[in-house]
């Protein structure tokens, strides 16, 4: 489902990702962890186009799309929008429109960008809006919503455009414990269904608990792989052990 090949990003003359290659089966489950600054969210962001990589290769559902440059044609932008659809994000901030309700900020995108009617499209939402617990809440606006709330509408509307892939980015990082666990229960549910996932989190439970594999991240590299067991009951490398002991102590 996911084949990224030799990716390399840059920002100016920080290099943050160093060459990342990452293979993921349809199904699969995978856990991004690491320390702060590491290159996780940016190898998300490339995965998404939100970032063009300087090199490298990336796949996903069967499309493929090389880093190196801005797509000019409208064959590539069409390529780059193909691949967004494919790879539905999810963000630590929710980035929710706040002048539209919870039912208009998941239908607008399947409206907009899939070209499906509003009926439809609002008939998927209130399907999703059950899935993620809320159901009640289709005319509320986001500032009415706590902060899982308003996560939880944030992953109903990715998964209104159907994505193939589901890629988390630090999604509960932002929330206290309690609502936290609400988001925790949407994202383990979806793993039980089979979405294939890449979610970068420092929950070690989550990791050890849903992830069908896990890879450690440092210095913009895959360092370490392995299953949650080979990873956090016996890690091959040092800076595998020194990170989770440090995250063991918070």
């Amino acid at each position: 489902m996911i084949a990224v090949e030799k990716l390399v990003k840059s920002y100016n003359s920080n290099r943050v990702l160093h060459g990342v290659d990452h293979t993921q089966a349809q199904g699969e489950a995978v856990v991004l962890i690491g320390p702060s600054g590491c290159g996780k969210s940016t190898f998300l962001r490339c995965l998404n186009q939100l970032e063009i990589a300087d090199s490298g290769r990336i796949t996903i559902g069967g499309l493929t799309i090389d880093g190196g440059h801005m797509p000019r044609t409208s064959a590539e932008r069409e390529q780059q929008r193909q691949l967004r659809i494919r790879a539905g994000m999810v963000f630590q901030q929710f980035n929710l429109f706040p002048h539209r309700t919870v039912l208009q900020n998941i239908t607008e995108s399947p409206v907009v960008v899939k070209g499906i009617s509003k009926s439809e499209a609002e008939s998927q939402a209130r399907e999703l809006l059950a899935k993620v617990g809320l159901e009640k809440k289709a005319d509320a606006y986001p500032a009415q919503l706590s902060g899982g709330q308003q996560q939880r509408v944030a992953i109903a509307r990715a998964l209104a455009m159907e994505p193939q892939v589901m890629l988390f980015d630090e999604p509960t990082s932002a929330l206290d414990p309690e609502l936290r666990d609400e988001v925790l229960r949407v994202m383990r549910q979806l793993v039980e269904e089979g979405m294939t996932m890449i979610v970068v989190t420092h929950e070690m439970q989550f990791a050890r608990d849903m992830a069908d594999r896990v890879l450690f991240f440092d210095g913009g590299q895959v360092t370490e792989s392995g299953t949650p067991e080979e990873i956090f009951s016996n890690p091959k490398h040092a800076r595998t052990r020194e990170f989770l002991s440090k995250v063991a102590t918070r």
